[in-house]
């Protein structure tokens, strides 16, 4: 028999067939999760969702207090007490943590809101809201068994099977897939002979399919240039493979004897950096101060969690760091360059270069979401603005303003042009394009709207309208996802609803841009870029989840639209041949200011480098 006075909690960590047993039993049911929403609505369980609970004003605030919470590690002699050879042990999981904060946080609110409104309730769920729900009542029962595991957002590595399918797998068996891929490599690179300078720098963390060009252009250069790729797969197809071989790169491999010298004494590390961190952590005056949402403290929440973390997290980070000494070290790199400054590795050999006066570069990877309220958040959790870096290379005169206007010293900041974008330079489009490419970005996980159920659920709508319409005038659609790993995945509904619509999360994405005659884009992304290098239109559609709004340099060379007016003007795009070309040669003209030194950035890059 169902209960009226219990109250079901529930969320992802739960199995479909165990929710099919649980929901029998409860008629309040509340999900906490987009993917447990997706399954209640799939099977016609009646539930609410978490989010009724949040208001506007508090969805907003959590971003903020996150990006807070999650530099812990700064405050009450942090910088003294958890540092190891000069790198805060705290600040290398910051990212993570912020993820994981977002969620926590987000959870601690509404449930307290929801003993709040119910008090006399009784409450089900399992560990990952029973650790928060157990410290506000005592009228909580835990399903299944009581655990302290935080899912971080690296704990699962996604591997791509087809375009369309991906698997994930737990990061201990992605490493252990990683060391064989590295020795198979090691016998398949090329053996270089090459006699070089003296000079030496080393790529931090690079796609040798997105940088092809930099590993071309290295034939050119007598300097020797490692890649550190400790997080990103060294190569992952025979592409990958192929352009790594027939460049003068060298890959960085550990050995098992660098293992076998730095594991001598890691216990020893590992043992005097856990004593710190525990007196660090004893302060619990200082931590129940800091971590407080509106005078209410959730430390005694989040601080098993925390602990767990960082313990966890330790014998990798002083294993990374002295691994990443000894190459500094060893190689005699001169200078180093990243793609962000917020990464587990990044962070290592950044800080490792200011120690031993190391010169680094910060490249401009992405488009930059370029509002003023973004600068924390480019700081701290993206790294696309530099903080360590000596340098910081941007794609053209757009990226430079905003950088300066976000305080970066104008003589830190030069403009080289997008490295990445060299490979699209001369592309020719196939003939009779066939195609309408939508590149679909929903809301991100690294904010908290991309937790939140109503906003997906007006996302799909809005994607669904899309498919409408495309379909509706008799056009081939293909739906490009963004790559991101931990974004959710759209509903069944839309595939069965539009069984012709093409929906990808991987695949070439040049090859997909150049038989597309319109490209649609939602959300922000850098293909926009791409897209406009090779002479393609671009409809920007604008979305309530890009909370940031649209970067300056997208909105001035798209056609903008809302989904409202979005048929008008695709209908127009379509049959006005001439409203098709000057929405191009807008993007021209304004490419001009955002790129510069197409098919030419790479050599001019490496030439600062030797």
């Amino acid at each position: 028999m169902a209960l009226n006075n219990e109250f079901l909690l529930i969320d992802s960590t739960i199995t479909p067939s165990k929710i099919d047993q649980l929901t029998k039993k409860y008629k309040q049911i509340i999900s906490f999760d987009i993917e447990t929403d997706q399954i209640l609505t799939e099977k016609k369980i009646k539930h609410n969702i978490s989010d009724i609970f949040l208001n506007t004003s508090e969805l907003l605030s959590i971003d903020s207090l996150c990006i807070k919470f999650c530099q812990w590690y700064n405050h009450n002699n942090g910088n003294k007490l958890l540092s190891f050879e000069g790198i805060n042990l705290g600040s290398l999981f910051r990212v993570e943590f912020y993820n994981f904060l977002i969620v926590f946080l987000r959870n601690f609110i509404i449930i307290s809101k929801i003993i709040e409104k119910y008090p006399k309730a009784k409450f089900s769920c399992p560990s990952t809201i029973f650790s928060i729900t157990s410290k506000l009542t005592h009228d909580v029962n835990l399903i299944g068994k009581s655990s302290i595991h935080p899912q971080l957002t690296w704990d699962k590595i996604e591997y791509n099977l087809t375009s369309a399918i991906s698997i994930k797998i737990s990061k201990q068996n992605y490493q252990k897939f990683k060391k064989y891929s590295e020795k198979l490599i090691s016998i398949l690179s090329k053996k270089n002979n090459k006699n070089f300078t003296k000079k030496s720098c080393v790529l931090v963390e690079f796609d040798p399919i997105k940088y092809e060009r930099i590993f071309q252009q290295s034939n050119e250069f007598n300097g020797k240039i490692f890649l550190y790729n400790k997080h990103r797969p060294i190569a992952y197809n025979l592409n990958s493979l192929n352009i790594l071989r027939n460049s003068h790169i060298l890959p960085f491999i550990t050995s098992k004897n660098e293992f076998k010298d730095i594991e001598s004494d890691i216990d020893l590390k590992c043992n005097s950096a856990k004593k710190k961190f525990e007196k660090f952590i004893d302060d619990s005056v200082f931590f129940e101060s800091f971590f407080q949402y509106n005078g209410i403290s959730f430390w005694l929440c989040l601080k098993p969690h925390l602990i767990k973390i960082f313990n966890e997290k330790l014998l990798n980070s002083i294993m990374e760091i002295e691994l990443a000494k000894n190459f500094l070290l060893e190689n005699k790199i001169s200078s180093i360059i990243v793609l962000s400054e917020s990464g587990f590795t990044e962070q290592i050999m950044l800080k490792l270069a200011k120690k031993f006066s190391i010169h680094s570069i910060l490249l401009q990877h992405g488009v930059v979401v370029d509002s003023q309220q973004a600068i924390d958040y480019n700081k701290t959790i993206v790294g696309v603005l530099p903080i360590l870096t000596d340098k910081f290379f941007v794609w053209g005169k757009s990226f430079l303003n905003y950088a300066i206007q976000s305080g970066i010293p104008s003589e830190k900041v030069e403009i080289k042009g997008s490295p990445n974008l060299d490979r699209f330079s001369g592309q020719k489009t196939k003939k009779n394009p066939n195609s309408i490419l939508l590149l679909a970005t929903g809301p991100r996980d690294q904010q908290s709207v991309g937790h939140d159920v109503n906003e997906w659920h007006k996302y799909e709508k809005l994607i669904q309208k899309i498919c409408s319409i495309v379909t509706k005038h008799e056009q081939n659609l293909i739906i490009k996802r963004h790559p991101d790993i931990s974004e959710s995945n759209l509903s069944n509904s839309i595939s069965k609803k539009f069984p012709n619509v093409k929906i990808l999360k991987n695949g070439k994405i040049l090859d997909l841009l150049l038989r597309s005659k319109i490209v649609i884009s939602v959300g922000v992304s850098s293909v926009v870029f791409e897209a406009q290098l090779i002479g393609k239109p671009v409809i920007s559609i604008v979305a309530d989840h890009d909370i940031h709004g649209i970067p300056m340099s997208i909105s001035k060379s798209c056609l903008v639209t809302t989904i409202e007016n979005f048929e008008k003007d695709f209908s127009n795009l379509l049959s006005d041949a001439e409203r098709l070309q000057n929405v191009i040669q807008k993007s021209n003209k304004i490419m001009e200011e955002n790129v510069v030194n197409i098919a030419k950035s790479s050599k001019m890059i490496l030439d600062c480098l030797f």
